[in-house]
């Protein structure tokens, strides 16, 4: 067994002691019924690790793992819930964030498109290779014949 799993089952042992000695402090506080019982919640250490592989691999979302990694690091549920809502803000953010560059994006194109069709087309030039229109041949100059 490796000292990863003996911890854990360690922990695991400790929580069902808590667990009653929790419920007993309860219902003797509180005169709670039978019925009522807390319990601690332990995750595994190795849980984090693998939380982060199946995020990464796609196949819990950000919901879901991130919940799940604080609580194996012993956040409180305040403050994964703190997390969560930061979280929340930020993919917000980012989605307001592309959808402004998206439309700024296709607004310039726009322009682009707009002032190019409005731009007159110059007179192109031959282009090498091509010939001109030929010029007229030149005449000598003075007067017609020789003396």
């Amino acid at each position: 067994m490796s000292q990863i799993q003996l911890l854990n089952t360690t922990i695991a042992s400790i929580a069902l002691f808590v667990n009653q000695v929790l419920t007993a402090s309860y219902r003797a506080v509180y005169s709670a019924d039978e019925s009522s019982e807390l319990i601690l919640v332990v995750a595994p250490l190795s849980a984090t690790a693998e939380v982060q592989s199946l995020y990464a691999g796609g196949i819990i979302d950000i919901e879901s793992a991130l919940p799940c990694a604080l609580n194996s690091l012993g956040s409180s549920a305040e403050e994964i819930a703190s997390a969560m809502e930061r979280r929340r803000a930020k993919d917000e953010a980012e989605k307001e964030m592309a959808t402004a560059r998206e439309k700024t994006e296709r607004d310039e194109l726009a322009q682009r498109s707009k002032v190019a069709k409005m731009k007159p087309q110059p007179p192109t030039a031959p282009g090498p290779g091509k010939l001109s229109a030929p010029k007229a041949p030149s005449s000598p100059s003075g007067s017609g014949g020789d003396s």
